[in-house]
């Protein structure tokens, strides 16, 4: 640290008036560091105030006599930040004490005071080197919707130096949040978020109540109405409080999965309408997917390559530079229109390719044939186009409503659409092949459907990596299907909470060996490790179906318990 502070910036005391100030800074401009810069000190050196350049320009405009005394016109708050600050995180922590002033603009902040514990001023950095050296990557950032893509999305920014405030319509998420409690399962998220909170880094609201950002994200979701067609409504919820605020230089990205062709023909349409600003010149428009997988997400937003498209080549430099502070690849493609397609590109293909796995088991179901056991036959060691497994259904938030975004513009279904549309077709049928099995055993056994009890296992949408969304989850089709006509239906899971599959209709299992015993069939609906347990290989005397949705069984040992019997898909035992 530098210890001569007048070698630092022209030093100053509280009694000096405004023209012995303006004076003796005039005369240290030629050697000091920090020219246009005066430091108010007591007589032990602590600091009071300062006074720049700009400050003796505005008591000039406002005819302040410049007999006054300086400490009657400095800014006696200054932002000062300690001598223990990382450099690196120097200057996400300036922007973070000028938004806690609420006063300042951390934009007009030129010098960053550096003090001891004693409030006594130790060196000066200029602002400008620090965001300099760090690629300008410290930003003021707003996160819109804090659901599964933005709360991970918002906190890992926090955590590599970024000033975040998450924002979320629903008062009970802000109040978890600010509160250090994710709504959303995911490893690591939880400790992130903590430790954001208690260094101020990371807050969430439910109103925009400043227009104090620099970067605004959108991650709210897109949802489909009744009529299957895209519902953008909440997007333009968003659009509306940003453009209020919206001011030159601002940067505007979307994570939202929309129809292609959303960003230009709604987005911009709208900012440009309601602010008068250019798209491309006045402010910043670019498109950024997201692409994560739940319960690998903090670590694949900084391990997967961000794709950037933007309206114009200096959108598409200014969202590199930004996303480039949170991942080491970025990807860039040539247009809005692009990044839209490549979000909707990857879910549609898994669905689709999800599809011919699930329309083969139809195939082998017609012969009784394990699905699984064909497609491993055709994969094994075959070098070219490996099959994917089957799946009763295909479940989860983004796979359920991509491919019908992606077969969609942003006023209706396209008139071309063929395949989305087809794949997801048929993983909806594949969601309720568990019934037809019932439906068949019961069949088999001379019994009454109306007197069976079903458990499913895994109610969650997915079991690796583990999580606790239940948004399309294969489960709820199943659980509605076989509601009235099915005596009782148990649900059990691996983390998703009691409460939650009470909250769903379930019956609640509290002793899994006892309802295992109890009821007639049992459904594993997801892949969960601990979904493969003992109790599925006990013995019954009334008999019990077994349905291994994810092959994770052993067909042949179950087949040989007493009452028991094995399907999956394409298959039923004859037991």
């Amino acid at each position: 640290m530098i210890r001569n502070i007048a070698q630092l910036a022209t030093v100053v005391g509280p009694k000096d008036t405004i023209d012995q100030v303006v004076r003796k800074m005039a005369k240290d401009s030629h050697f000091v560091l920090h020219a246009g810069l005066a430091l108010v000190l007591n007589e032990k050196d602590t600091l009071l105030g300062v006074v720049t350049d700009g400050d003796i320009r505005r008591i000039y405009a406002e005819d302040i006599p410049f007999s006054k005394s300086i400490a009657d016109v400095m800014t006696n708050d200054p932002i000062t930040v300690p001598h223990n600050t990382p450099s690196e995180l120097l200057a996400s922590e300036v922007i973070r004490r000028v938004q806690l002033d609420g006063r300042h603009n951390s934009a007009w902040i030129r010098h960053v005071l550096i003090t001891d514990d004693s409030n006594k001023l130790v060196n000066i950095v200029d602002f400008l080197d620090v965001l300099h050296e760090l690629n300008g990557s410290a930003k003021r950032v707003v996160v819109f919707g804090m659901g599964y893509v933005g709360v991970t999305l918002a906190v890992s920014l926090a955590n590599i130096g970024h000033q975040v405030t998450g924002i979320d319509i629903n008062q009970g998420i802000i109040e978890q949040l600010n509160k250090g409690i994710s709504h959303v399962h995911e490893p690591g998220l939880n400790d992130m978020l903590e430790i954001n909170l208690k260094r101020q880094q990371i807050d969430f609201r439910k109103e925009l109540d400043s227009s104090n950002f620099q970067v605004y994200i959108v991650a709210v979701g897109t949802s489909l109405n009744s009529s299957g067609q895209p519902d953008l409504t909440a997007l333009n919820q968003v659009f509306s409080r940003i453009a209020p605020g919206l001011k030159k230089g601002s940067q505007i990205m979307l994570r939202s999965t929309v129809p292609v062709g959303t960003t230009k023909e709604v987005v911009i349409d709208y900012l440009e309408k309601q602010t008068g600003l250019i798209a491309g010149e006045d402010f910043f428009v670019s498109f950024a997917p997201e692409r994560t997988i739940e319960g690998k997400a903090m670590i694949e937003l900084r391990t997967l390559p961000q794709v950037v498209g933007g309206y114009t080549p200096r959108c598409i430099e200014r969202s590199t530079a930004f996303w480039g502070t949170l991942s080491s690849t970025i990807v860039r493609v040539d247009s809005l229109e692009a990044a839209e397609m490549v979000k909707l590109a990857n879910n549609t293909f898994r669905d689709l390719s999800f599809a011919f796995a699930n329309e083969m088991a139809f195939v082998a179901d017609r012969f009784n044939v394990n699905a699984f056991s064909v497609i491993n036959a055709a994969n094994d060691g075959y070098p070219r186009n490996p099959i994917p497994l089957p799946s009763p259904g295909v479940g989860g938030y983004c796979l359920t409503k991509d491919p019908l975004l992606f077969s969609s513009t942003n006023s209706g279904p396209r008139s071309d659409a063929v395949l989305g549309i087809a794949g997801r077709k048929i993983n909806e049928k594949a969601a309720l092949y568990p019934s037809l099995l019932i439906e068949r055993y019961v069949e088999m056994k001379k019994i009454s459907i109306t007197d069976i009890s079903v458990l499913i296992m895994g109610v969650a949408f997915k079991g690796k990596p583990e999580t606790t969304d239940i948004r399309g989850t294969v489960a709820l089709d199943i659980l509605n299907n076989l509601k009235g006509k099915v005596d009782n239906i148990y649900g059990w899971d691996a983390i998703v909470p009691h409460a939650t599959l009470k909250e769903l209709g379930f019956l609640i299992v509290n002793d899994l060996i006892k309802v295992i015993d109890k009821v007639d069939i049992v459904l594993i609906l997801n892949n969960h490790p601990a979904n493969v347990r003992s109790e599925l290989y006990r013995s019954s005397l009334k008999g019990r179906m077994i349905f291994d949705g994810w092959n994770q069984l052993d067909a042949v040992d179950i087949d040989k318990v007493e009452g028991l019997s094995y399907s999956t898909m394409g298959y039923l035992s004859k037991a």
